[in-house]
């Protein structure tokens, strides 16, 4: 199975994707946006992105096996009859929905693939671990960060090739972290950049507040972005995150202390903003505690 790191080598450039994204499937109309209020292990929350991804996974096979079969039918000269032509369409249909997850999760650090080159990795995750934080090896783009309390973590999960002109790079950038960007401008009146190292930054070259990583496998994401809402920020200024030596990590109330913020609220905004990004017209806001997955 083929897949994509987003590899934080990679330069960002705002005017790269000047296009419109727009969705060429009628269920991609709606972002189902799931929030899962309280603490949330970040077991639990892979563990929940995985199931979505492998139902993505699984149903654009069968898709891949549909369109196939069509295209030799027609090849053949064949043509299906009323019926078998609705039924296959009926099944084209329940394609799953793009879905944003919205976790706050307990205090973890999380490494990407870099961090399995690092030949001090066994040193790094003991200093990680010493402040009574766990750490996880995973599969994403990216070298070491933090996820816990006080901080959005929103995962998007869909497929690319269900849009528009929605390449990689696009999605990473225009779509992800551009979201970030609306939504500090929208509701703090907090103006943020992008530059050479991935992330959303309060300054042209320092005080990062949101970090990003994603997977693609077959043109599916996964992972997303994390957020700095009002977390404790010795946890990202303690050691050094993402690769970038001599940045400091800053939080919405931190910039913004007059203000009254909730991970809820401010998911609630980003998935707002990512929709309206993606030319989406529906959001649909769930709970987390509907879905009884253990």
């Amino acid at each position: 199975m083929s897949s994509f790191i987003y590899r934080t080598f990679v330069r960002h450039n705002s005017t790269a994707c000047v296009t419109k994204f727009v969705p060429i499937v009628e269920n991609y109309k709606t972002l189902r946006h799931i929030h899962f209020p309280g603490i949330t292990s970040f077991e639990k929350g892979q563990k929940i992105q995985e199931m979505m991804v492998n139902a993505n996974l699984d149903f654009k096979k069968m898709e891949s096996k549909i369109r196939r079969q069509q295209r030799d039918v027609a090849e053949q000269g064949y043509k299906l009859n009323d019926y078998e032509e609705e039924l296959l369409i009926k099944i084209l249909q329940m394609k799953p929905l793009p879905t944003l997850l919205t976790f706050e999760f307990d205090n973890v650090y999380t490494g990407g693939k870099k961090m399995k080159q690092d030949p001090l990795m066994a040193q790094k995750i003991a200093q990680y671990e010493s402040t009574g934080c766990k750490y996880h090896q995973l599969e994403r783009g990216g070298q070491v960060t933090w996820h816990g309390n006080g901080q959005l973590v929103a995962y998007t999960i869909l497929d690319l090739k269900s849009f528009k002109n929605l390449t990689v790079r696009c999605f990473v950038d225009s779509v992800l972290l551009k979201s970030v960007q609306n939504l500090l401008q929208k509701n703090y009146s907090l103006k943020s950049y992008k530059n050479e190292n991935p992330g959303v930054w309060m300054s042209e070259s320092n005080y990062k507040i949101a970090s990003v990583g994603t997977n693609i496998q077959r043109a599916i994401t996964s992972y997303g972005i994390g957020l700095n809402v009002d977390p404790d920020l010795k946890y990202l200024n303690s050691f050094e995150m993402c690769g970038l030596p001599q940045t400091t990590a800053t939080s919405i109330k931190k910039l913004r202390p007059d203000v009254e913020v909730s991970i809820k609220e401010v998911g609630e905004q980003y998935a707002k903003e990512l929709a309206k990004l993606l030319n989406i017209t529906t959001v649909e806001h769930m709970s987390g505690e509907d879905l009884e997955i253990e």
